[in-house]
């Protein structure tokens, strides 16, 4: 259940990220509106993140992010929505 709840925040960070990395304003925010997880394997060592995002707009992002484990088996897939939060640059 830690590597679960462990697994689960490093995914959120993850998306949280990607959805930041999107922004050219450094003084807007990122909110999670959803998330869905899927695990496909039992989680074991450490795992490495990788997101891309998926779609969105000028308020809110669509993004997703996979996690592989040492061998680079698929462990985990999230997908999240994240609103902007904060004043847009002209």
């Amino acid at each position: 259940m830690a590597d679960e709840a462990a697994l689960l925040a490093q995914l959120h960070a993850a998306l949280a990220r990607t959805a930041r990395g999107r922004l050219d304003d450094a003084a807007r925010e990122v909110a999670a509106a959803d998330l869905h997880v899927t695990f496909t394997q039992p989680l074991a060592g450490t795992l490495r993140t990788q997101g891309r995002v998926t779609g969105g707009g000028r308020s809110v992002c669509f993004c997703e992010v996979e996690a592989h484990d040492r061998q680079g088996r698929l462990v985990a897939r999230a997908m999240g929505t994240f609103r902007y939060r904060g004043a847009a640059s002209a």
